[in-house]
């Protein structure tokens, strides 16, 4: 049988065609891809003498779902980049052209001319460029991935001669039928050997069942026979049956009618007044029964704002744990000097943090989430396969972090948030200033933090790596965190009090900080920051709580 997979359990796979001279601004693209969440994959090798090259980058171009091809004057004019082009409609695979530097026109490869560019070539456009690339990519995401599943398959069958043992059946075939049918609009069309495919998996599937058919049949029409006998004494036995069960129940109507009407009554009040408040009396049931609170007085509170590093927990179940950080200063930024940085890392300004403030132990656990869930404040949301419990909580948006927290300062009558961003290099850094908060030493980071090297490709559960110097786990790595503020594309005019910086900042993206179990040393950097459109989705992001003390 065809070894054809679900796709829908992997991240798009994007070939990023491109001429050695863009090899600069073709790495810039594909972090960020990766970032966003997808599978980006370039050709870094150089053509030796005698080496099959057509053959090395037509196997990564079949490989892939959508192939992105960087326009630069180099590029149009690269018989490699060419045949690249050539060789991808071919496959009839999906081809977005992207502009890093201006053509003429009529350089431009016929088969270019006649798609939708997307422009990275204007000063300070490379985020919304790889939003709007990103979205493109998103178009017809799963028929995309199908059309490179079964177009894998047919490509095995027919290197191995046809055989019949390679063909789709039953379900899959089904399946491979109905996407060929379903084709959107603007998607690439499948080749020949797409419909050779699966038309000889349906000639094979129905040579397979005809005779089979044929016996069932049969079978089918014999015991059809002998159950309409059986149903002829059936239903003999029936009408003597129904004709006591009447005299039976005209009886029980008699005496159950008054009962009813009195019954019916009482539920129509009940029900009406439960309806009328049943989120609220479904959210106080949870906090009151199901999480049992505890929340602090003033005076606990003020004890606990005068002891840094001391954590508190404001329910039995489903709240988190807090730690109080203590009030102080430090440097936000990265200095130019510093390996990897960005350029909106800078410039580097001084923040005092006046009061001491809690900051979750941990990132937003499954566990937690999923009591925010039932008490109607927060949607369900997947756990990627991966597991729910002491996991952090993924694919949650903005908005819906601020929900939970919302709802968390309604129930407990205490001031949680999210927090500044600010406040999170503060507490990240935990009085270093370093590139992590244990210093520069790459080799440490795998005592740290989940990441790329040692993440597995998805989350963990929280607090299984050492914890910074406040005591706070996994602020580098396993997922990213949202923060309270808008994006900003570098810290002039940014404040130095550590509050919410609103004036000036893109309201549709709000910064993410921490790095994830799918990045690279680099981006779990203590100043690495990046915007991120409110609705976005992501396995790699989640968040983390604050709250506001008085001591």
């Amino acid at each position: 049988m065809a070894d054809v997979r679900p796709a829908g359990d992997r991240k798009l796979r994007v070939f990023i065609s491109y001429s050695r001279k863009d090899e600069d601004f073709a790495q810039e693209l594909l972090a960020g891809l990766e970032l966003v969440g997808f599978e980006p994959y370039l050709d870094k090798h150089d053509i030796a003498a005698g080496e099959d090259w057509e053959a090395r980058l037509g196997r990564l171009i079949e490989s892939a779902d959508t192939v992105v091809f960087v326009i630069s004057p180099d590029a149009v004019a690269s018989e490699r980049c060419a045949w690249e082009v050539e060789r991808t409609v071919d496959l009839k695979k999906r081809l977005l052209p992207i502009v890093w530097r201006r053509v003429e026109e009529a350089q431009v490869p016929p088969r270019l001319k006649q798609l939708n560019y997307i422009y990275f070539d204007r000063p300070l456009t490379f985020a919304p460029s790889l939003g709007a690339l990103a979205t493109a990519l998103r178009t017809d995401l799963e028929w995309i991935r199908e059309h490179t599943r079964i177009g894998e398959a047919a490509l095995r069958w027919d290197a191995r001669g046809r055989n019949d043992a390679l063909l789709l059946r039953g379900d899959e075939l089904a399946a491979a039928k109905a996407w060929l049918a379903a084709q959107p609009q603007y998607a690439p069309e499948p080749t020949l050997l797409h419909h050779e495919f699966i038309k000889a998996a349906e000639d094979a599937e129905t040579a397979r069942t005809s005779a089979e058919r044929q016996r069932l049949d049969q079978m089918a029409a014999a015991q059809a026979e002998r159950e309409k006998a059986l149903d002829r004494e059936k239903a003999a036995q029936g009408e003597r049956e129904k004709a006591l069960a009447r005299e039976k129940t005209a009886l029980r109507r008699e005496r159950s009618a008054l009962v009813a009407a009195n019954v019916l009554w009482a539920c129509i009040v009940v029900g009406a007044i439960g309806w009328y408040i049943q989120d609220y009396l479904k959210g106080e049931y949870q906090w009151r029964v199901a999480m049992r609170p505890s929340v602090l007085t003033a005076e606990q509170e003020k004890e606990k704002a005068a002891k840094p590093g001391s954590d508190f927990k404001e329910c039995a179940n489903g709240c988190p744990t807090m730690i109080v950080v203590p009030a102080g200063k430090f440097t936000m930024g990265s200095p130019e000097t510093e390996k990897d940085r960005s350029k909106d890392e800078g410039p580097q300004h001084e923040v005092t943090i006046a009061k001491p403030f809690a900051v979750g132990r941990t990132d937003v656990t499954f566990a937690e989430w999923d009591f925010c869930v039932a008490a109607g404040a927060c949607p369900k949301v997947s756990d990627y396969g991966w597991g729910r419990g002491d996991r952090p909580v993924i694919l949650v948006t903005w908005e819906e972090a601020q929900g939970c927290v919302t709802w968390l300062k309604r129930m407990s009558l205490k001031d949680y948030r999210l927090l500044s961003e600010a406040e999170w290099e503060y507490a990240a850094r935990a009085g270093a200033q370093g590139r992590w908060s244990f210093g520069d030493d790459e080799t440490q980071l795998g005592e740290h933090a989940w990441f790329k090297e040692n993440s597995e490709k998805k989350t963990q559960p929280v607090a299984k790596k050492k914890p910074n110097a406040f005591g706070l786990y996994d602020m580098h790595g396993n997922v990213l965190q949202w923060v309270e503020d808008p994006h900003h594309d570098n810290y002039n005019g940014a404040p130095s009090n550590g509050s919410v910086w609103i004036l000036g900042g893109n309201l549709s993206e709000r910064v993410v900080r921490g790095g994830s179990w799918g990045n690279e040393p680099r981006y779990l950097r203590s100043a690495f920051r990046y915007g991120l459109a409110t609705g976005y989705r992501l396995n790699t992001l989640g968040f983390r709580v604050g709250r506001r003390l008085t001591p």
